[in-house]
């Protein structure tokens, strides 16, 4: 099976993502983010785990930016009580396989955006419109570097920040 959408579709992929999407937002964090990281590896061949695009990258570069000045001056930094293992590197490693790897590799091309774009905002309720911007700018790193692309720009957006919010790291 080809780690590209195409008409091999199937809803096995459709009842993978959902379930982790499920375990993703209700199970006790962190032990949400582990178990999404170990299916990972369970579901390595249905990932796109490399890719050079850099025009992609460039791109998520452009859209991130836009994304983080709209951010810093209409919200501007958070606190939070959060370790910062898990807000810079489960968060990202997880959230990047469930709203990125695997619909972006698995559903077909309008349904892995919308869930890589909008279903990611809308599970980001301080501003859904803002961190749709940001799924955006994520979805198209991983179309640009694939899944370490993604996961690198998460990270970072999350560990600036948890800077910018708390001077920690």
């Amino acid at each position: 099976m080809s780690n590209k959408p195409n008409g091999d579709f199937q809803l096995v992929d459709a009842g993978v993502l959902l379930a982790l999407l499920v375990v993703l937002v209700w199970a006790p964090r962190p032990w949400g983010y582990f178990f999404v990281i170990a299916s990972a590896l369970a579901l390595r061949g249905r990932i796109l785990w490399l890719r050079k695009a850099p025009k992609y990258v460039v791109y998520a570069l452009l859209v991130y930016a836009t994304a983080f000045v709209l951010d810093y001056i209409s919200i501007g930094p958070q606190k939070t009580d959060k370790a910062w293992w898990e807000v810079v590197v489960l968060a990202p490693l997880a959230e990047e396989v469930v709203f990125r790897a695997l619909p972006m590799s698995r559903l077909p091309p309008p349904l892995g955006w919308v869930f890589a774009v909008f279903i990611f905002g809308v599970l980001h309720p301080q501003n859904p419109l803002l961190a749709s911007l940001y799924g955006l700018a994520l979805a198209l790193a991983y179309l640009g570097g694939g899944y370490p692309a993604s996961a690198a720009l998460h990270a970072f957006n999350n560990a600036l920040w948890l800077y910018l919010g708390t001077g920690l790291f």
